[in-house]
């Protein structure tokens, strides 16, 4: 699974990278800013991404879409110590998930294997037949 942990706050990133190690993901990348996961969707399609909501430059709010139109089948869990209450819902419709902060090690690792399990389905559905070029 391709784990992209989008933050800011270095020690958020340092704890969901270990805890995604922990539970046997080595493939993430990480960024710290709106401006920055754009650059790296561009290049990569990610399983998981962990959005922060408040960041400096471009939120995660003002990139969400962006990022759900560039990578239709990853699942975006939105992340924030402040979830605005007035979120539209065109927004909202791009998040999979809301997880307030601090987001607890029961959460992210369940998190991490629902997604996993989401990943793999994918994969052997696309192995039932000859899948499209772009899709491999």
């Amino acid at each position: 699974m391709k784990l992209l942990i989008v933050d800011d706050e270095e020690n958020i990133v340092a704890f969901f990278s270990a805890l995604a190690r922990g539970h046997g993901q080595v493939d993430i990348d990480t960024a710290g800013s709106g401006e920055e996961a754009l650059t790296r969707v561009l290049r990569q399609t990610y399983d998981l991404i962990t959005l922060d909501i408040h960041m400096p430059g471009a939120s995660g709010l003002e990139i969400i879409a962006m990022l759900r139109n560039m990578n239709p089948h990853a699942i975006i869990a939105l992340v924030s110590g402040y979830l605005p209450e007035d979120i539209s819902s065109e927004v909202a419709n791009c998040a999979d998930v809301l997880l307030p902060k601090p987001v607890s090690v029961t959460t992210f690792n369940q998190l991490l294997a629902s997604a996993g399990q989401i990943s793999q389905i994918i994969e052997q559905i696309r192995l039932l037949g000859t899948a499209p070029a772009a899709l491999r």
